[in-house]
């Protein structure tokens, strides 16, 4: 069962952030806030854990795009901590991360 997550900070890196990203833009992003929220996120993108804070996670929104996410499981919430491109993030959201999860692979064939 995913776990609902209510956004309860970052509001105004999101909208520092949307006044100068295009409209597609906005859409992904708003597309990937509404997955971490609803518990989905880790089924639809690809996420990263911050090596620095076990606490943040990167969500690889589409090429060039992040989404730094500060989960708060004590209270059902998160925080948004980076937004733009990964070599752009003053955390280091574009080096030094390590995958959260690993899908199992299973030779073809097998």
């Amino acid at each position: 069962m995913a776990m609902r997550l209510q956004l309860t900070d970052g509001f105004e890196l999101l909208e520092e952030w949307a006044e100068s990203a295009s409209q597609a833009e906005r859409n992904v992003m708003y597309d990937a806030l509404f997955a971490v929220g609803d518990g989905s996120a880790f089924l639809i993108y690809d996420i990263f854990g911050d090596p620095r804070d076990r606490s943040n996670f990167i969500v690889s929104v589409k090429p060039g795009l992040v989404l730094k996410v500060l989960l708060r499981r004590a209270d059902s919430s998160f925080a948004i901590r980076y937004l733009g491109a990964p070599d752009a993030d003053p955390g280091d959201a574009a080096g030094n991360t390590t995958p959260a999860r690993e899908e199992p692979s299973s030779p073809e064939g097998a």
